[in-house]
């Protein structure tokens, strides 16, 4: 079938069974929901807008019926509304999937899960009712009267998610674990983080938040602390990370057990060896450094994340049987090709994207070969982090330009201020050609940097960096005037005539990008790369060569750790299928992903009532007169009470999207958020 039979969708009913050109939801792109994998058709689509039939084979009584059988398992209990009409809607949905409809008493159900969609607390009683209430208004013959469907190949898939969810690059369950917080259990929020990934306090302290930018709470009195309760689970989790899992929990090996090898113990790698190493497979990761971690680790200034916990998270890979190469570096001392004459039966590249660049001034070329007090803002934050004492750092004396205003312009420029000399301490100046609303950094990693006494110059470009007997004496910047915004709805920049003005400073840390050092690999690899300089890969990760897949950095160009990790679980993913089936896989919750964002479902979520106010919490953190001069972790972490409290903020705004389909979905457990 290629069109809607019937269905109810957002307070309409559409009924196209006695016509040729029936009506449609005006909006929905009908075509993206007809093929869930290849060659199997959706037969129908259920979410909290209402249902959707594409196809007569499967009836709406049995797709009702696998629904609620999800909304009843997904019940959290704490409602009365929800923990019981789930049951009992079930419980007459499976008589009509049975043929017995004519038994069950429609009009109780209906009052059911009226009272549901009224008075339930979280999304999944709110919510799930819609597509029934739907059915019974419109179409109750179909349930009265449903007959009974004999088995057949027919499948059925369906994943809660929220729009934190979504936006979470893991698609973590954010709310399940919030609700463990919430109850006083934080080893089991720690628990369903490390379903996904190792890295749980690491990733509490420097992720980018993107699920807090969805937060529904957002609209009302701000977004919940999603990476604060993220950091508070892993520190209360009653042990560290790395000590919830002992040598004797590492998978057995099985006669299907393949070798892998990772090639960057970055978070791309570590995430994609954890995953690999639970399914059984034996890993070994291959790292240029004498650390594993990365850039997470020598990028990372130890006051935002501190060397020791991400070095004691690494150790999960051991305990769960896997195994480190240190100062291996690929092109140096293998090859992918050596890799494979091993016995390796795939490979993964999580090589990151460790070069920084310059910023393509006039005369730059003279300063390249003699770069003193010019730096790329990566190479600054290396040499910074591979020395074990940092007391020993040498002073920067003079004044320091940092020019950019990304994640790694703030790394710079708040490492600088501990390393100034004295007398020098306001004497830090960060350039970025944008406003501070355009700026890419986390807005509180600007804050905490002005808090420590950094001068910003805002809608500021450099133009010529003024040398004095080979050293760095100053900057020229030129202010820049905004223009009208483009198609993306970003203002253009363009620089004012005569406004010109020089900075004096001994030190210039360029901060404006990063990219992948291609000179690690030879033709022999086999590896191609996009026009941005990345490897080349497929959706499942795989690169041009077989048996090869790469993710993080690398692939995607710069991003962040939390986008690393969950490029390595679906890398993981994916060779698992390869080794398994020497095909890359599918994975049914990243086609549902697809699929809801292809209907826009969750765009207009709404907190569900009046909410009472409630301020989000703040975290505590080291004075700046106290962090200034040393490399002390700046956050100190929520408190027990503030955490619980910020977890009560949560709305628990889960919806439930459902599948059914004419023929059995492949990796229907991959990911699953039940």
């Amino acid at each position: 079938m290629d069109e809607l039979i019937y269905g109810f969708w957002e307070g309409r009913a559409y009924d196209c069974r006695r016509t040729l050109n029936g009506s449609a939801p005006e909006g929905l792109p009908i075509t993206e929901l007809l093929s869930f994998n290849a060659g199997n058709a959706v037969a129908g689509f259920i979410g909290p807008q209402g249902f959707l039939v594409f196809d007569p084979r499967v009836t709406l009584a049995e797709m009702l019926r696998a629904y609620y059988e999800k909304a009843e398992a997904l019940s959290c209990g704490r409602c009365t509304p929800c923990r019981m009409g789930t049951v009992l809607i079930r419980e007459a949905l499976e008589l009509a999937a049975q043929g017995r409809g004519s038994e069950v008493d429609w009009d109780h159900i209906r009052a059911v899960a009226l009272n549901m969609a009224e008075t339930s607390l979280c999304g999944i009683g709110l919510t799930t009712p819609a597509a029934l209430l739907g059915a019974l208004e419109h179409f109750p013959k179909m349930l009265a009267e449903a007959p009974e469907m004999p088995q057949t190949t027919r499948d059925f898939y369906a994943t809660a998610t929220a729009p934190c969810i979504e936006a979470c690059p893991a698609h973590v369950n954010i709310p399940r674990y919030i609700d463990y917080i919430r109850d006083g259990h934080p080893e089991l929020a720690a628990g369903v983080l490390l379903k996904h990934y190792p890295l749980v306090g690491s990733c509490g302290r420097v992720c980018v938040r993107p699920c807090e930018k969805a937060c529904v709470r957002a609209q009302c009195d701000g977004p919940v602390a999603i990476k604060d309760l993220k950091r508070f689970a892993a520190d209360h989790a009653g042990a560290p990370i790395e000590k919830l899992f002992i040598d004797e929990e590492a998978p057995k090996q099985t006669p299907v057990s393949k070798r892998v090898a990772v090639v960057g113990a970055g978070p791309a790698g570590i995430s994609c060896a954890y995953h690999l190493l639970k399914r059984g497979h034996l890993v070994d990761i291959f790292e240029m450094e004498a650390h594993a971690g990365g850039m997470a680790r020598l990028g990372i200034p130890a006051y935002r994340l501190p060397n020791n916990l991400l070095e004691t998270e690494t150790e999960t890979i051991e305990r769960l049987g896997g195994k480190y190469y240190f100062n291996r570096k690929l092109g140096r001392d293998f090859t992918i090709d050596s890799l494979f004459d091993e016995g390796y039966k795939a490979v993964f590249l999580g090589v990151g994207c460790g070069l920084g660049q310059y910023l393509g001034l006039p005369g730059e070329e003279t300063l390249v070969r003699m770069p003193k007090g010019y730096v790329k803002g990566l190479d600054f934050l290396l040499d910074i982090e591979r020395v074990e004492d940092l007391s020993t750092l040498p002073r920067l004396e003079g004044g320091v330009v940092v020019v950019g205003c990304g994640n790694v312009a703030m790394d710079c420029c708040r490492s600088a201020r501990r390393l100034v000399a004295e007398g020098s301490e306001n004497n830090i100046t960060v350039s970025y050609r944008r406003t501070r609303a355009s700026a890419p950094a986390d807005p509180e990693e600007i804050t905490a940097a002005i808090d420590e006494g950094i001068h910003f110059e805002f809608l500021t470009a450099p133009v010529e960096i003024i040398v004095e007997n080979g050293e760095v004496a100053g900057i020229k910047l030129v202010r820049m005037a905004e223009g009208e915004p483009d198609a993306s709805g970003r203002r253009s920049v363009r620089p004012i005539p005569g406004s010109e003005f020089v900075v004096p400073c001994k030190h210039v840390i360029a901060a404006i990008g990063q990219k992948l050092d291609r000179s690690i690999f030879g033709e022999a690899d086999g590896i191609t790369f996009t026009r941005r300089g990345t490897i080349e890969v497929d959706e499942s990760l795989q690169t041009v060569r077989e048996g090869v897949f790469a993710g993080g950095d690398a692939a995607a160009g710069p991003t962040s750790l939390i986008w690393g990790m969950a490029d390595g679980q679906r890398a993981a993913t994916s060779i698992h299928e390869y080794l398994m089936t020497n095909a890359t896989g599918f994975v049914a919750r990243r086609r549902m992903t697809e699929m809801i964002a292809a209907t826009n479902a969750l765009s207009g979520v709404k907190p569900p009532r009046a909410v009472v106010e409630m301020k989000r919490a703040k975290m505590p953190h080291l004075a700046p007169v106290m962090r200034v001069d040393n490399w002390r972790e700046v956050e100190t972490g929520l408190p027990e009470d503030a955490a619980v409290a910020e977890a009560k903020r949560c709305m628990r705004c889960l919806r439930l999207f459902a599948v059914s389909t004419l023929r059995p979905i492949p990796g229907k457990t991959e990911l699953e958020e039940l």
